[in-house]
């Protein structure tokens, strides 16, 4: 884990972001459940008061936060990697065995004399140098 950030920019900035998803969350019962969202409500406040009044004491929560989004993004990279190669990557790779598909001109041929290919011959010249791909 990389070393963190405790100035109080980086601080104010983080007890405004929770604020407002706080506030957002408040929103979201409110639109959702029609249920009254004042606890929500309160909570979104204290982090904007801390935010702008106090946010050297937002400090622990932010070591804490920043920790628990590390071990997230240890568990969302393998998962992600996880559902890539084995709901992607694996079928794809079944199927084409299934029809012989050979992408990279593995497959050997008896009859065949060498598996040499000629490299297409190119003009050299100034346009060439300066958009080369």
């Amino acid at each position: 884990m990389e070393k963190l950030n405790y100035d109080k920019k980086t601080l104010k900035k983080f007890g405004i972001t929770m604020g407002v998803a706080f506030a957002v969350i408040a929103l979201a019962i409110l639109a959702r459940h029609k249920h009254s969202p004042v606890p929500v409500l309160l909570v979104s406040a204290a982090w904007f008061i801390f935010a702008f009044s106090r946010p050297g004491l937002l400090k622990p929560l932010y070591i804490i936060w920043m920790k628990f989004a590390f071990i997230l993004s240890w568990i969302n990279t393998r998962i992600i990697l996880f559902v890539i190669f084995y709901l992607l990557f694996t079928p794809m790779g079944i199927v084409m065995r299934i029809f012989g598909v050979d992408l990279l001109n593995r497959r050997i041929e008896k009859d065949k004399g060498s598996y040499w290919q000629k490299a297409l011959k190119k003009e050299f010249s100034k346009p060439g140098y300066e958009r080369q791909f």
